[in-house]
């Protein structure tokens, strides 16, 4: 009986030792603080690392920070950027699938305004937000006013301290139905549209062909779309 009673104690204090399942493991990664249009491709990779049983921890931060805590591996990646930013950034790598895009658009207070392209936009005082890579390369050597915020971008447009904005399209939508003012700013059209990429430092360089699989497979099975179409809609304030 003593020895059945030990035996019975031992199983228990195992049962009790081991957890209930194993730990999923964990990734964290850097992203624009204050830019809606981030908020799409955070849900996209939820979906994606969750199939290969890993969570994600997103921190949001001034975008030149947010860039440069990835590249120097303070975080194990960056969330999603253009293409091209691993041949100024060598410690990133970029996931070969793209995760979402961007739309640069031009907003202004006068709805006349006939724009055909970057060079376009050159005869006018530009606003946009610092690091975002796109607006920043497209209007390099232009009239330009770096705002740290999207509030901070319209604040200039308002004020009249330039003549036009360049952000991205739901950031810009966003910004404005947000904004104190209630200002009715038009839509000039679209500039330029950029396909987003998801980076991974290089120490984790063997996961990008996994993580790629993944995001195919999700472009395959429409998940990408369905999840990309839901989240735009909410930030926007429309129906899916």
């Amino acid at each position: 009986m003593k020895r059945c009673f030990a035996a019975t104690t031992t199983l228990a204090a195992l049962l009790l030792a081991t957890p209930a399942s194993p730990r999923a493991q964990e990734l964290v990664f850097s992203t624009i603080e204050g830019s809606p249009d981030v908020e799409v491709v955070v849900a996209v990779l939820r979906e994606a690392y969750a199939r290969l049983g890993i969570d994600i921890v997103v921190q949001r931060l001034p975008a030149n920070e947010a860039l440069r805590r990835s590249s120097s591996g303070e975080v194990d990646g960056e969330v999603s950027r253009i293409d091209g930013v691993a041949r100024d950034y060598p410690n990133l790598i970029q996931v070969p699938v793209p995760v979402g895009y961007i739309q640069g658009a031009v907003f202004s207070r006068d709805v006349d305004l006939h724009l055909a392209g970057w060079h376009s936009l050159r005869p006018y005082r530009v606003g946009r937000v610092s690091g975002v890579l796109f607006a920043e390369r497209g209007t390099r050597g232009f009239d330009t006013i770096v705002a740290e915020d999207y509030q901070e971008l319209i604040d200039l447009l308002l004020a009249d301290r330039v003549d036009l904005i360049v952000a991205p399209y739901i950031n810009g939508r966003v910004a404005i139905r947000n904004h104190p003012s209630g200002a009715e700013l038009k839509l000039n059209g679209i500039i330029e549209t950029f396909l987003l990429y998801h980076y991974l430092h290089a120490r984790h360089a063997d996961r990008a062909t996994a993580v790629a699989e993944v995001l195919k497979s999700m472009l395959r099975d429409g998940t990408m779309r369905e999840i990309f179409d839901r989240t735009v809609a909410s930030l926007v304030g429309e129906s899916p």
